[in-house]
């Protein structure tokens, strides 16, 4: 059978065009499928998402959308406590006490929250370190709901090991949740020594405020 150069490459142009045609569309059949997927799931969270009194959505966690939708609303008189870091400090759950309570209960370190809700909750401690030690340190804050860490900071020091001496660190977390009652909110450090009680004491504070009602 004779066939020609030209022929054979003719037939193989049409074939690659027709592969290139044909993983053209697959692609483009995918890319559509994709971004159906992605729209359906964002439809389905907002859906379940619940809406502040004046409609601003409320996302969860550390988020600058959150913290810009609280601003536009007055905290009001509802749910609030705001305590000082006790003096006592011998584990990694801090205690608290000289604050204020106002329909959130408190017990062994633990907010205990009795109205259901959105709460802003903040967390601020002073960490101090005379002198460093021969090993890195690791300082950190976790914020728990129900004794699961949710939200934590963390901050190296010491690294150098150079002896130095007098060092200070702020460590703090915000966080929006929906809570519902008896969820407690409490606070775990890993260097517990560190934590300054003494010379700032009111800087050391762990606050929740009631936000809004849940939708």
């Amino acid at each position: 059978m004779n066939v020609s150069e030209g022929t054979v490459t003719s037939q193989l142009r049409a074939t690659s065009r027709t592969y290139f045609y044909f993983t053209t569309a697959a692609l483009v059949l995918c890319l559509i499928f994709t971004l159906a997927t992605i729209m359906v799931l964002v439809v389905q969270k907002k859906e379940h998402i619940p809406q502040s009194p004046d409609k601003s959505p409320l996302i969860g966690g550390n988020c600058s959308l959150d913290i810009l939708s609280i601003l536009r609303k007055p905290l009001g008189n509802g749910s609030s406590a705001y305590l000082q870091v006790s003096k006592s400090i011998n584990s990694s759950k801090l205690t608290w006490d000289n604050g204020i309570l106002n329909g959130i209960g408190y017990y062994d370190g633990n907010l205990i929250i009795q109205s259901p809700g959105w709460y802003i909750i903040y967390c601020q401690l002073q960490f101090a370190v005379p002198k460093c030690p021969d090993n890195a340190i690791d300082l950190n804050l976790e914020l728990l709901i129900n004794n699961q860490t949710k939200k934590q900071t963390l901050v190296t020091v010491c690294e150098s090991k150079t002896g130095t001496k007098d060092i200070y660190r702020n460590l703090s977390q915000f966080f929006l949740e929906n809570l519902n009652v008896k969820d407690t909110v409490s606070i775990k450090v890993k260097e517990f020594q560190y934590v300054d009680a003494n010379t700032f004491p009111r800087d050391s504070v762990l606050a929740a405020f009631k936000y809004s009602h849940s939708n």
